[in-house]
């Protein structure tokens, strides 16, 4: 009986171990931690004195990033120790990310003025691939554009964005015409950008970002 309870607490253990180590994507660590003061378009908020940060080019934001998480960094201000003191927070919930990723997360997913520049070779975020590639019909938050004829995305549950984009990305998927042939189009144009996802994990990623029934 005592090996019983010692196996159990042993998986007891290994169990919540293994889900405090679990790894956030950025657009997880955006929302949980830095939305509710920067907004959730980084559009800024003055009643929490965070910023707008959708203005700043991606070198300004990993600048900003980097000086933050510095180990000497000294800060200077108010505005600065409450950020420090934040971050510090983040790190303790388990969700540290590196400046880099942070950066171009905010700046692929918000900044207006972010251009795609399509490197061969190059490892497009889902985020970018989204904005590039999505949002223009389906709206910058999944609301779609009526204009495009783009549905609303954000409706939808996580399993039927899977299913949805699953069939269309099937290979022995045979569109009847309008939206969903055009939908084939814009994919293979995509794919040649070099711009290729799994299904699953643009599923996750509107669904996580945008759904308004989550």
């Amino acid at each position: 009986m005592r090996k019983l309870t010692i196996y159990l607490t042993l998986i007891i253990g290994f169990g919540l171990t293994t889900l405090m180590a679990k790894t956030y994507s950025m657009a997880e660590i955006y929302k949980a931690a830095c939305a509710l003061c920067h907004g959730n378009n980084a559009e800024g908020n003055p009643e929490k004195k965070g910023p707008a940060l959708n203005d700043y080019s991606e070198s300004e934001l990993v600048y900003e990033l980097f000086t933050l998480s510095a180990d000497g960094s000294q800060s200077s201000g108010s505005e600065h120790e409450i950020m420090e003191h934040n971050l510090k927070k983040i790190q303790e919930k388990g969700m540290s990310y590196h400046p880099d990723d942070m950066a171009r997360y905010i700046y692929t997913s918000f900044n207006k003025n972010a251009k795609p520049s399509f490197e061969e070779g190059k490892v497009y975020s889902i985020s970018e691939i989204y904005k590039y590639m999505c949002a223009k019909c389906h709206g910058i938050a999944a609301e779609g554009n009526p204009e495009k004829k783009g549905p609303a995305l954000n409706d939808y549950t996580l399993h039927e964005l899977e299913m949805e984009l699953i069939n269309l990305d099937s290979d022995g998927f045979q569109s009847s015409g309008g939206h969903s042939e055009l939908m084939r189009d814009n994919l293979l144009k995509i794919q040649k950008k070099g711009m290729s996802y799994h299904p699953e994990d643009m599923a996750s990623y509107i669904y996580h970002n945008f759904s308004i029934d989550k």
